[in-house]
């Protein structure tokens, strides 16, 4: 996977942008894998814009992808190094994936309202005390599940 020297396509910025250039003989293969991770912003004529984002990354990791590919991708198609705070949050966005599921609640086998459910119940106790998202929470059940307000 990827070439050597000043032949790399990729520029990935703190900000989480990632600059492709569209001349390189490398475009289409960078491109293919952009797609699986990061935001397509903007594409004029020679460099191509991608945003790195949470969703994003959600949905490589729904895909299958691992962070480890993530960064090595980015750190062997990138002429620089890719910034330390960029590796943190891919890392931290896949350390995500999968900690919490929303489910139907079954009550007496009447399936009733959703449920956030997750083995951690300090992510819960966070949700379940986050003022953006209590008033989103019919309910808590018990330390690993919350019933979510069916308006």
């Amino acid at each position: 996977m990827g070439s050597v020297g000043r032949d790399k396509p990729i520029v990935v910025q703190s900000d989480k942008t990632i600059l492709l250039e569209a001349d390189s003989p490398l475009y289409p293969e960078c491109r293919d894998w952009l797609s699986r991770f990061a935001e397509l912003v903007k594409s004029p004529e020679h460099i191509h814009t991608y945003r790195l984002t949470p969703l994003a990354v959600w949905n490589a990791a729904a895909s299958g992808m691992t962070s480890h590919q993530l960064i090595t991708f980015l750190s062997e198609y990138g002429r620089y190094e890719v910034p330390q705070n960029v590796r943190r949050d891919i890392a931290d966005w896949f350390g995500r994936y999968g900690k919490l599921k929303l489910e139907r609640y079954r009550e007496n086998t009447i399936e009733t309202d959703l449920t956030l459910k997750s083995e951690d119940p300090i992510l819960i106790t966070e949700i379940y005390r986050s003022k953006h998202v209590r008033p989103l929470i019919a309910e808590r059940v018990d330390e690993k599940t919350l019933v979510v307000e069916n308006k």
